[in-house]
């Protein structure tokens, strides 16, 4: 008679992979902790240009105590998601610098525009002579919390919708239009809207709407390909995408063609390596009570 493997209580078999069947609480509330953190360097760019709270306070008492109590909930209590969280933070982080080799040539090559760059590092610093210190200041801010954050929003919101069950095409358009709106249209309606953004950060042209599109455009790329490549995304997101599909496709097990014939290359996990030698006890089994050689 032929036997069945044995099921785990949660009704897989040891081949299977571990697929999480519901969204524990305490991980949402992480990615969502992830979320905001990764969200405040640019709103705070924002409300200190609208003159809702200056950049001088709100790094030292929003941003960086949210950061550090982040970073060490992340060591201390290290989660599935954090993986997807730290691709998407590395991937943002090149695409701003790629993005910034394209910037930086049309502001001193060709002197298109102005870098308000380390201006805007002075706003955190408040002193606003010391351009040096706000260069560093600066350039931190935004590849760490422009650039980064803005990787760890698109890599997690991607991944929640199923993206990385996608193609590569879909996942730079994805990108791309996460790029152009709301970052692109976000900076954009900060300048325009508020009273002295032009005056602050850079004038609106034609070249510069052009120059920061096309930027934009180059950044959205960059992550997109980055997050069509990482096997954090495909193998590390915990929960069940909004789509509907599983985070991790169940591994099909293959027939051996003979009785002592294994899969090929015998290139399997531990696993379904087991799962496949009971089937085929079981097989054998089954075949030598019937009598068949």
């Amino acid at each position: 008679m032929t036997t069945t493997p044995p099921r785990s209580a949660a009704g897989t078999g040891p081949g299977t992979p571990r697929i999480p069947a519901l969204r524990d609480g305490a991980g949402l509330l992480r990615i969502g902790l992830h979320l905001m953190l990764a969200a405040l360097p640019l709103l705070a760019i924002s409300a200190h240009v609208f003159g809702v709270i200056r950049m001088q306070d709100s790094a030292p008492i929003l941003v960086i105590p949210l950061a550090a109590a982040i970073v060490a909930l992340t060591v201390l209590a290290p989660h599935q998601g954090d993986r997807v969280v730290a691709d998407g933070m590395l991937w943002g982080i090149v695409g701003c610098a790629i993005y910034d080799g394209f910037r930086l040539t049309t502001v001193h090559v060709f002197g298109w525009w102005a870098d308000f760059i380390p201006v805007m590092g002075t706003w955190i610093t408040g002193d606003p002579q010391d351009m040096t210190a706000g260069a560093v200041v600066g350039y931190l801010w935004r590849y760490i919390g422009d650039g980064g954050g803005i990787g760890i929003t698109f890599f997690a919101l991607a991944s929640a919708f199923g993206l990385q069950r996608c193609s590569r095409r879909t996942a730079v358009i994805a990108s791309v239009a996460f790029s152009v709106f709301p970052v692109w249209a976000g900076l954009i309606g900060t300048v325009w809207l508020a009273p002295r953004g032009q005056t602050m950060m850079f004038p609106l042209t034609w070249v510069t709407l052009t120059l920061s599109l096309v930027g934009h455009l180059i950044f959205g790329v960059v992550m997109g390909l980055g997050f069509h490549r990482s096997r954090a995304v495909r193998e590390s997101w915990p929960w069940e995408p909004l789509t509907g599909e599983l985070p991790v496709a169940r591994a099909a097990l293959p027939s051996p063609r003979a009785p002592h014939t294994p899969p090929t290359g015998q290139a399997l996990d531990p696993d379904t390596w087991e799962l496949w030698r009971q089937q085929l006890e079981a097989n054998t089994r089954g075949r030598r009570t019937h009598g068949v050689r």
